[in-house]
């Protein structure tokens, strides 16, 4: 798993080009988007929330976004599927 933070608007509307960046190369390494659709959310409506994207591979981009006055922050996690053998990749 790997995480990187970013300093930058938090939600679709607004969402830097690092966001986007992100995602494509994200998408890219993955084989492409899945057929599921990605998920959103807010856990504080309009200062904090989430976000994911799925790859054809079964990972899973998440961005976990805050606002606190002018500061906004993006946290991307990346998580590989679930095995349900419990064996390491």
């Amino acid at each position: 798993m790997s995480q990187k933070s970013v300093t930058d608007p938090a939600d679709a509307d607004d969402a830097s080009p690092d966001s986007s960046d992100r995602v494509q190369d994200f998408l890219a390494r993955h084989g492409g988007p899945a057929a599921r659709r990605g998920a959103s959310g807010d856990t504080v409506p309009g200062l904090s929330g989430w976000s994911e994207v799925y790859a054809a591979d079964g990972f899973t981009l998440r961005c976990d976004w805050s606002r606190t006055g002018t500061l906004r922050r993006m946290q991307f996690t990346e998580a590989s599927p679930a095995r349900g053998d419990n064996t390491p990749r």
